[in-house]
């Protein structure tokens, strides 16, 4: 079963094609020099970790599920050579590569998938991004044969084979053989064994991480060309660019207003498109006494901002596109190419506050810039002055996203109805299955989500309840797409952008091939220049 639509990987310059299977690979020579925002939790345990973390962490392993690098779901890029769901889309039987090993040389089989999805993702100290819904999603993981696992779901979920993708999620096979058993879960023991491009060399917290080439990888497509790759922090936006422009490093990755600065220096920009999607969010509008429970507040909102003028200010040119959908970007399912732009109208806007009865109340602008969304202050600034100028009141709060993230992560949510919305900039993962966005953004925490930002919880609530009990993956497409239709003359947030993901490098790289759509970097395909 393959998932996914065609779009094409974009590259702002030119990138190199990843060899045929068969090809001659030349013997992997001198050292790649990466610099990256972080190295988050300074983890190398990706059942400790979030997406955040894969930049710096998923380099030594694979997915299990591939991607190509435009985005869909394959059995490129993973160790599964193929899958099936059953026709009641409660059992995943997953076929896996017969050639792969371990770094440390032993052969990589269906025993080492149940331990990850079976046993370590789902831990009492695991933490990564989805091993939670792991948790509530699977019932049970059982090898039928060496090279053969079949996942039992709880369940009916025909898109569950984006949750075992690299493209959708941080989940990375780590060996058995690297971990110690502990009261809590699992502790790393020695070096970090994955099977994938790169082997762990060594790892000093803050400073630098290490890796080598394994010029035993199953793909003999992507055995690297560099021997080695270097990994360093640097917080600073113009201090990554000034290492790569002053020859310290070959390749780094930008905020998206460094591009122009970027292209002015002469040097190769590349892209992931769509990594996430940028949306300016409306919260705690599922209480019915908050001004934006209604939908013409909503509107009004919508129709006093110009974001199209927003998007060239925030977005250079080939750092982003601008989609109608909201949490649909063009590989998803259900996403409608013929939606249109909501109208920037600040009359109309002006009309909708009279007609309501608007009465001043301000409306909440919370300022809190994540790593996907440095550009958040700028937006934020842009935002504030259009609703004044429309005749909203507003009040600008610029704060940590860590201290922000609480008001909506720990129950019960913190939006008081004193105000009349809050607005803040959420940098979604792409996740082109979207029921994994819907559960992070739309739904209630009672039914399992987390941000809970849709205006009607109850509503969403019983839709999304209604959606899992969907078997047929192409049903499910047709209800997604009458949804987004639905939702859109709602009005539940404004979309920005589908955001790429830039990088800026020197004259030794001449290629990179990420996985659009997703968080699957493959620093394995940065090209040498000849």
């Amino acid at each position: 079963m393959r998932l996914g639509g065609g779009i094409r990987a974009l590259a702002m310059a030119s990138t190199l094609a990843v060899a045929a299977p068969d090809a001659v690979v030349a013997q992997p020579a001198g050292e790649l020099t990466v610099v990256v925002p972080t190295f988050g939790k300074e983890q190398l345990d990706v059942g400790l970790t979030s997406t955040q973390e894969l930049q710096f962490n998923s380099h030594p392993y694979d997915a299990l599920i591939g991607a190509t690098a435009a985005g869909e779901l394959a059995p490129e890029r993973g160790l599964a050579e193929s899958w099936q769901m059953n026709a009641a889309a409660t059992e995943l039987t997953v076929k896996l590569r017969r050639n792969v090993r371990w770094h440390d040389g032993k052969p990589f089989t269906a025993a080492d998938v149940v331990f990850n999805f079976g046993e370590r993702f789902r831990a009492k100290d695991a933490t990564c991004t989805f091993c939670g819904s792991l948790k509530t999603d699977v019932k049970e993981v059982k090898a039928l044969d060496d090279y053969t696992v079949r996942f039992t779901l709880s369940g009916t979920n025909p898109t569950f084979p984006a949750t075992l993708s690299g493209r959708d999620t941080n989940f990375r096979l780590m060996a058995p053989q690297s971990f110690k058993k502990t009261d809590e879960g699992y502790q790393l023991a020695g070096n970090p064994i994955g099977t994938g491009p790169w082997k762990f060399v060594s790892f000093q917290r803050g400073v630098e991480a290490r890796f080598a080439a394994n010029t035993d990888y199953w793909d003999k497509a992507r055995i690297p060309e560099f021997a080695t790759m270097r990994l360093v922090p640097r917080t600073q936006p113009a201090t990554r660019l000034a290492m790569v422009r002053a020859g310290e490093a070959d390749f780094a990755f930008i905020d998206l207003r460094q591009a122009p600065e970027a292209r002015s220096l002469g040097l190769k920009l590349f892209a992931s498109k769509g990594a996430t999607i940028t949306i300016l969010s409306f919260l705690g509008c599922w209480q019915e006494n908050i001004w934006c429970h209604n939908t013409l507040f909503r509107k009004a909102m919508v129709h006093a901002i110009d974001m199209e003028a927003i998007f060239g200010r925030a977005f250079p040119e080939g750092t982003g596109h601008r989609v109608a959908n909201s949490v649909w970007i063009p590989v998803a399912y259900g996403y409608d190419p013929k939606l249109p732009f909501y109208d920037f109208d600040p009359e109309a806007a002006r009309q909708l506050l009279k007609e309501i009865g608007y009465d001043g109340t301000p409306v909440k602008i919370w300022v809190a810039p994540t790593n996907s969304s440095p550009e958040t202050p700028e937006i934020m600034q842009l935002v504030d002055g259009y609703l004044r100028a429309a005749g909203f009141k507003t009040e600008v709060t610029p704060l940590e996203f860590g201290a922000f993230r609480p008001r909506y992560a720990q129950p019960p949510q913190n939006f008081p109805a004193n105000y009349a919305a809050h607005l803040h900039v959420n940098a979604a993962g792409a996740r082109p299955d979207v029921i994994h966005n819907l559960t992070i953004s739309w739904i209630s925490q009672k039914q399992g989500g987390l941000i809970q930002g849709y205006w009607d919880l109850a509503k969403i609530d019983a839709e999304y309840r209604r959606l899992h009990q969907i078997a047929s993956l192409e049903t499910l497409r047709r209800e997604l797409l009458k949804l987004n239709q639905e939702t859109w003359g709602e009005y539940p947030f404004f979309t920005i952008a589908a955001r790429n993901v830039v990088a800026v490098a020197g004259k030794r790289v001449a290629g990179w091939t990420p996985t659009d759509y997703g968080f699957a970097w493959h620093f394995e395909t940065i090209r040498q220049a000849k």
